[in-house]
């Protein structure tokens, strides 16, 4: 038996494949689900096992791919297909175990070439816990493997055979690189933040935002820095560690996205005319959407009213799981989605409902349809609303710049892998640790329970504070909350409420 690694969507599952040889009719058979493409994989197995001299006469070939109730698709499985097929065939089987993973599509001369899908399974097929992979020669450099997995890159099946039967010694094994990646630790700053003038508080509410992973919406009229704000937003955001690179790429590879191979975190914004299956994913072949290109990234969504709303309301699971799940008839697959939104939006469709500067030219329906728009249980996911206003010119250049703020948001998001471990912040952690890692005293808690009363807060704006308080703290570099973070949180979350109220 051969392991692989099949995909539903950014999960892997191991695929075991066996073979059966027996006299009959020649023919060889795949079953398990194969989709179209697997199907043809039949002429390439026949083809290579033609090269290497193996007589076919009167053999028919029968190869199960398991779990049988999965459905397979692509042409990764070729090589695994084809070495089930000569351990049944050869005298000697192949030294093959169950902790060898082997992925690569095949040529019909017998060549091992790269897939679609082939960066998701190999990173899946690390996550797996396989110790020894076989997979087309390209560049693995920019892995960082522990010293007891073994990467094993051929050229082709003869190359493949004579390395399993100690022919050939991995040392001599030559690569050609398919793709060079280049990690990145520089990138252009389009917009760096002590080139905007004022917006204090909003720089103060988008550094917490990205220290924690909390969410942003930007209200207010045209011209008043939304867009700036909201494209400076992803320049003080950290770099990714090594892990998460390769999920990322793993999903742009999966998409068919070009993108490099980088420390910094994903920026998408797509306009407000994409679709909903463009922004969720999916598709007939599903396929990432926008916000899984945005993993680990930033979401930003401009002029949010103009969105479709059914588009809009499937931001809810993402928003809160960190992955998204798409059912189709064929199948269901699972994208990771943890994102950072940062949303911006006019009051009303001309943009001056409530400005001192110019007059609104929208009926009171208008603006009530506009604002209805966002739901009520998307803005329920929001942490921050900033009411944005206009900035007179002001000689000189304001504030910190992007590189400062991003070394302490670096900071406060190393504490909170510490905490939580890679795959949460203070935004998204599971209720549980977030109150562990609070710790609140009782004088604390009696002080957060009166003001939620006062205020009428459920038990999720309370969980909200906390978050925002926990992040507080972190961007101090304190491992306990102090009173004055509570208050500053809750303060945000006062703001937050008068502000939801108008777009909700």
């Amino acid at each position: 038996m051969i392991c692989s690694v099949g995909l539903e969507g950014m999960r892997g599952y191991i695929v075991n494949v066996e073979a059966d040889v027996r006299l009959d009719k020649e023919q060889c058979v795949i079953v398990g689900l194969p989709d179209a493409s697997m199907k043809e994989s039949k002429e390439r197995i026949l083809s290579n096992l033609h090269l290497l001299d193996l007589d076919l006469t009167l053999k028919k070939i029968t190869i199960h791919l398991s779990p049988s109730d999965k459905r397979k698709i692509g042409v990764g499985y070729d090589c695994a297909m084809l070495l089930a097929v000569l351990n049944k065939m050869l005298e000697n089987p192949l030294p093959i175990n169950e902790q060898t993973c082997v992925l690569g599509s095949l040529s019909l001369q017998g060549e091992i070439v790269a897939f679609h899908g082939l960066m998701p399974s190999l990173q899946q097929a690390l996550q797996l816990g396989f110790k020894r992979i076989f997979i087309p020669p390209i560049d693995t450099s920019f892995l960082q493997l522990n010293d007891d997995i073994e990467i094993v890159a051929l050229k082709n099946v003869e190359q493949m055979f004579d390395y399993l039967n100690g022919q050939l010694s991995l040392a001599m094994t030559r690569l050609t690189v398919v793709k060079e990646l280049i990690p990145e630790s520089n990138f252009d700053m389009t917009t760096d933040f002590n080139s905007i003038i004022g917006h204090e508080t909003a720089k103060r509410a988008l550094e917490i935002a990205a220290a924690g992973g909390h969410h942003v919406l930007l209200s207010g009229p045209p011209g008043c820095g939304k867009s700036m704000l909201a494209d400076a937003f992803h320049t003080i955001f950290p770099d990714i560690i090594h892990e998460q690179m390769l999920e990322v790429y793993s999903i742009y590879h999966l998409a068919k996205e070009d993108a490099s191979f980088s420390q910094r975190p994903s920026y998408r914004a797509p306009h407000h005319s994409s679709s909903a299956t463009s922004l969720i994913g999916g598709g007939t072949y599903p396929k990432p959407g926008e916000i899984s290109l945005a993993h680990r990234g930033v979401l930003f969504l401009d002029e949010l009213g103009e969105f479709p709303r059914k588009a809009l309301d499937m931001l809810r699971q993402p928003l809160e799981r960190g992955e998204v799940t798409i059912s189709r008839v064929r199948q269901t697959v699972t994208y990771p989605a943890a994102f950072t939104l940062i949303a911006a939006t006019n009051p009303c469709p001309c943009g001056y409902f409530g400005s001192n500067e110019r007059y609104c030219t929208c009926s009171p329906q208008q603006v009530k349809a506009y604002q209805q728009k966002v739901s009520g249980p998307l803005l329920d996911r929001i942490n921050f609303f900033l009411q944005l206003k206009s900035v007179g010119m002001r000689s000189g250049i304001s504030g910190e710049s992007s590189v400062v703020i991003r070394q302490r948001t670096a900071q406060a998001r190393e504490m909170q892998q510490n905490r939580y471990g890679p795959h949460f912040l203070n935004g998204n952690a599971p209720s549980h640790l977030l109150v562990e890692a609070c710790a609140l005293t009782s004088v604390q808690k009696q002080y957060v329970h009166e003001v939620c009363y006062a205020n009428k807060w459920s038990n999720r704006t309370q969980l909200k504070i906390l978050r925002i308080a926990r992040t507080i703290a972190d961007l101090q570099q304190q491992e306990e909350l102090q009173e004055a973070h509570l208050e500053e949180a809750v303060s945000w979350k006062q703001d937050a409420l008068v502000e939801g109220s108008v777009h909700g």
